[in-house]
């Protein structure tokens, strides 16, 4: 009898990226309705408003791509949550039941390291 594989690193990895993302693009969209908003004190909106929607349309793919791999390797999210602690996520992976959490802390720095990641690659391209 062949043994069932456990679950890899960059599969948890995939899971973190599935949780993680809709967040930043949770984030983009509120900056996005304040620097549209007739309060906002930008003096260049179009400017900002259109690299956000470049941020968006990048992480989309990128999000697309990760469901993708999921489905492929038997990956399915079936419950998320934001606690006052963080984020907590279980999930199947090949018939094995995982949980995935995080503090907000570093959901934090994590977050920010990913914007500016893309932020980069958005204004030397």
């Amino acid at each position: 009898m062949k043994p069932v594989p456990y679950r890899t690193e960059e599969e948890a990895d995939w899971v973190k990226e599935y949780v993680l993302l809709p967040l930043i693009l949770d984030l983009m969209e509120r900056d996005l309705r304040l620097i549209s908003s007739d309060a906002s004190p930008f003096k260049l909106p179009e400017l900002y408003t259109d690299v956000l929607r470049k941020l968006q349309a990048r992480i989309t793919r990128e999000l697309a791509q990760i469901r993708q791999q999921m489905r492929q390797h038997g990956i399915k999210v079936y419950e998320q949550h934001r606690t006052r602690a963080g984020l907590e996520a279980k999930y199947l992976c090949r018939g094995y039941q995982y949980e995935f959490s995080m503090l907000w802390g570093f959901a934090k720095a994590e977050i920010d390291r990913r914007v500016i990641f893309y932020l980069e690659e958005v204004a030397f391209k």
